[in-house]
């Protein structure tokens, strides 16, 4: 932006002078970013992504980072009002992270972050329980997580045996249910990974809010849905019964049961312990489920999840979403025999590899 001219006369002469702008390129926000587990991130490709244009950006892989700009440009109004900044953290390996920086009247730069930790993508454990004495497999072994044997902690962890559909906010309440089954019926259909439409050879007894269970491989995939609505059609008939989460998991028409049941809330009430993602395969919270666990019930948010892994008739097993703590203790059992092994999460490894001998 130019000055008004104005005229000067030197040695006779008049000059029409126009003052230029004087800008200064100022590092507007400061922050650092921390790993939410190990503290101290070390994270190559750590970035700072702007939908400004006016506004770039500095980023180390140590987590430290700041966001520059022209503040005569960028907040031109500084002097009565305050301006907010959105951008988001990201790296290889990590969840993205928005954060908003509130820019106040006046405000003297660099402007702090809020102190920001980023969080570890999740991986999946799996592996092989086997009898000691055949190295035979072992199907129908229940492998779940338990707290540390030597000194249990104040926030314990809960495998599920399907993630988390939704996010839940630090402090959810949480409680163990009992599983009733009321009724029956058959996928017409094959249901897919990621879809919220269940095709049903009977819709009797549904409505909004019912719950129905899907279980394939003799109970090694099982999820619980929550029913939004009912499609078209009398609900004695046959059709499709919509979701409110999606699945997690794909179920063939052959070979899947389909349940309709209830979940009765039993013992004390629990609640998070942090906030929860969507993907999460593990419940931090108050109390150590060991039993079908439900979240938010009777809520939008409502979801209900089975604990644990089963293995299958060729002994092998899975956890998906593993993640949210460096440690974690798995026990795996079948009638009186039992292993326990103490992991700690390779998060640079997709898959980790935790076999089981009884």
């Amino acid at each position: 932006m130019l000055a008004e001219p104005y005229q000067v006369d030197v040695n006779s002469e008049v000059y029409t002078v126009v003052d230029a702008e004087t800008s200064v390129y100022w590092a507007v926000i400061a922050g650092t970013a921390t790993d939410e587990i190990f503290a101290t991130l070390d994270a190559p490709g750590f970035a700072v992504q702007l939908e400004r244009t006016d506004l770039a950006s500095k980023a180390l892989v140590n987590g430290l980072y700041c966001v520059s700009g022209y503040p005569v440009r960028s907040f031109p109004q500084l002097a009565t009002t305050g301006y907010t900044v959105n951008y988001v953290l990201s790296a290889p390996g990590y969840r993205d992270l928005p954060v908003t920086v509130p820019i106040p009247v006046n405000a003297s730069f660099p402007v702090s972050a809020p102190a920001t930790a980023m969080r570890l993508l999740p991986v999946r454990i799996q592996g092989r329980v086997v009898s000691d004495a055949t190295r035979s497999p072992i199907g129908g072994a229940s492998i779940i997580s338990i707290d540390d044997p030597s000194a249990p902690p104040s926030i314990h962890t809960t495998a599920l045996r399907s993630p988390l559909y939704f996010a839940h906010a630090n402090g959810a309440a949480v409680q163990q249910v009992a599983i009733a089954a009321t009724g029956s019926a058959l996928l017409s259909q094959d249901a897919a990974s990621g879809s919220q439409v269940l095709n049903l050879s009977t819709r009797s007894g549904l409505a909004a809010g019912s719950i129905v269970s899907l279980t394939y491989a003799s109970g090694v995939q099982l999820e619980y849905g929550v029913v939004a609505s009912l499609g078209p059609g009398p609900a004695s008939a046959a059709g499709q019964v919509n979701l409110t989460n999606a699945l997690n998991r794909s179920y063939p028409a052959a070979g899947t049961t389909v349940a309709f049941v209830t979940a009765t809330p039993t013992g004390g009430a629990a609640t998070l312990s942090t906030d929860a993602d969507a993907g999460d395969g593990v419940l931090l919270a108050s109390q150590l489920f060991s039993q079908t666990v439900g979240a938010e019930l009777g809520g939008p948010l409502a979801e209900i999840h089975a604990v644990g892994a089963l293995s299958g008739s060729d002994g092998y097993y899975g956890l998906d979403g593993m993640g949210r703590v460096q440690e974690i203790f798995l026990q795996a059992a079948q009638g009186a025999s039992q292993e326990i092994v103490d992991w700690f999460i390779e998060f640079d490894q997709p898959f980790n590899q935790v076999d089981f001998r009884l």
